[in-house]
């Protein structure tokens, strides 16, 4: 398992790309979808073998690639990656939690950047650094956490009015690349 990487200040505009993404709040879908299925009966949202691509046991709001604006789509390349840096070949969404939502524990399939978009005193990302622990790493617009795909992590209920990140596939190259980063 690689261990937890989490670089601060990563990302130039936090501000700017959560004021565009509050102006497309309307395009932000929810989780659970209402429209869809029920869970299994006797499927556990606990089990650590679950489906965790089934994120209809959480609660948070998404903007995905297919629908995110351009503007905002720009701002989030021009604030994170490399001026030239090709803009095609990664999956990009924007995560909007409000004040009770959640993620429960549970693993990736393909590696991921996470990034942070606001700071909060209370909120932030649990994740597993090794196998043996578990690291809580507080919300701090501008930082950048990479974990390992098989590493449990989840979002505790947020305290705060709202809580955004980023998410891509695969984790972007940034100007903090030459860093190394710290393992925490």
């Amino acid at each position: 398992m690689r261990p937890l990487t989490v670089v601060p200040d990563v990302v130039a505009d936090c501000a700017g790309i959560v004021s565009l993404a509050r102006r497309y709040r309307h395009l932000f879908a929810d989780h659970p979808d209402p429209a869809a299925p029920p869970r299994p009966v006797g499927t556990d949202p606990f089990d650590p073998y679950r489906d965790s691509e089934y994120e209809d046991d959480d609660r948070y709001h998404v903007l995905q690639s297919a629908w995110m604006p351009d503007d905002l789509r720009a701002a989030i390349f021009a604030a994170i990656t490399p001026e030239g840096t090709p803009k095609t070949d990664c999956y990009v969404q924007v995560n909007r939690y409000d004040r009770g939502d959640y993620v429960l524990p549970h693993r990736d399939s393909l590696r991921q950047g996470l990034y942070m978009l606001t700071t909060s005193g209370t909120d932030g990302l649990n994740a597993q650094h090794d196998p043996e622990t578990m690291v809580f790493v507080p919300d701090r617009a501008g930082t950048f956490v990479e974990h390992d795909p098989q590493a449990w992590h989840w979002v505790d209920p947020v305290a705060c009015e709202e809580r955004y990140t980023l998410v891509t596939i695969p984790p972007l190259p940034h100007r903090g690349d030459e860093l190394s980063g710290e393992a925490v």
